[in-house]
């Protein structure tokens, strides 16, 4: 009796044992921090804008149309994240349900290894409150692991809201916006991928929505070779408006010295005016975002773990016959 005790007693210290190592954290995976980088071309904005609409350099522009859209250089301090300008991405006046308008870029990958994306800005509407809108602006972003770029094939499950509510417009000395930030980890399906980021106008009225982006940053393993491609323009779709009406003149952005260190497009890219719901100078004590460090590494690896749980299933399945044949001894 006293044997079957001592086993019993074996067994469930072996079990509280292999559930106490399930629980503890996995290690980080850490990938080799020297080839970790920023695989986003001007995700500051700092490099300069395309003057024929207002998408900055090494980005293209989409839209759906049956509303007012632009896109333009936002430099008024409140709402930079960081630098001196931000992209700005402006929905309006929109006659059908769920306009759309965004920037995407496509970079080459690693297929397989991780990536930290980070996404800074904020959502500013006429309504300036979600309660008043009823959600009616929001801000998306969404993948395609194959490097495509046409962002209509995207399903919309592949779409993800980011959770910035909106903040009202306005030209205050005294205004204070939270400047947001979002962060996700990719995982790359291929050896390039292409990331979308849409404001999205859900009802129809002529309310307008301003949605500024800044700090775009794609960190993880460069692959083999890669160089970082010159800023170039990219084509617009779909860039026209819904009517005649040209869209408010945003300040010209001085890109005369970026444009002497980026390849020149050889084919014209389709007009879009772009515009700015702001046209005063920012104030001297203006709020401005603190410049955050971009993060260098990914999450913790799944098969950690797994080689956990497996291995306390082997130790558990000996422990088991373990006893199994202590106590058939005993009974013999």
């Amino acid at each position: 009796m006293i044997r079957m005790d001592s086993v019993g007693f074996r067994a469930v210290f072996s079990l509280l044992l292999i559930v106490g190592l399930l629980y503890l954290p996995s290690p980080a995976y850490s990938q080799d921090e020297g080839n970790l980088q920023n695989l986003i071309l001007n995700g500051g904005f700092e490099e300069g804008f395309q003057e024929e609409h207002g998408v900055a350099y090494g980005w293209g522009g989409f839209s759906n149309g049956n509303a007012l859209v632009g896109w333009g250089a936002d430099s008024w301090d409140p709402v930079v994240a960081a630098g001196d300008k931000a992209q700005m991405i402006e929905v309006k006046n929109a006659t059908e349900m769920n306009r759309y308008a965004g920037i995407y870029q496509t970079v080459s990958v690693v297929p397989g290894a991780q990536y930290r994306l980070t996404i800074m800005g904020l959502v500013r509407s006429t309504e300036g409150d979600i309660e008043v809108s009823d959600y009616g602006y929001r801000l998306q972003y969404a993948i395609d692991g194959n490097g495509g770029t046409t962002w209509e094939l995207v399903p919309e499950s592949a779409w993800t809201e980011i959770s910035w509510d909106e903040q009202p417009l306005s030209d205050s000395a005294e205004m204070v916006y939270r400047v947001e930030r979002y962060e996700t980890t990719v995982t790359a399906q291929s050896d390039r991928l292409t990331l979308f980021i849409r404001g999205w106008k859900k009802w129809i009225n002529e309310g307008s929505g301003i949605f500024d982006v800044d700090e775009i940053s794609l960190v993880g393993p460069a692959p083999e070779n890669f160089e970082i491609p010159a800023a170039e323009a990219a084509v617009v779709s779909n860039p026209a408006a819904l009517n005649d009406t040209p869209l408010e003149e945003a300040p010209a952005p001085a890109i005369e010295e970026e444009a002497n260190k980026v390849a020149e497009v050889e084919e014209p890219v389709a007009e879009v005016v772009p515009e700015t719901d702001v046209s005063i100078e920012a104030p001297e004590a203006a709020p401005q975002a603190e410049n955050s460090q971009l993060p260098v590494s990914g999450q913790g690896r799944p098969e950690a773990l797994n080689y956990i749980v497996l291995s306390g299933g082997v130790m558990l399945v000996v422990l088991v016959m373990g006893a199994v044949v202590a106590l058939r001894r005993q009974e013999s």
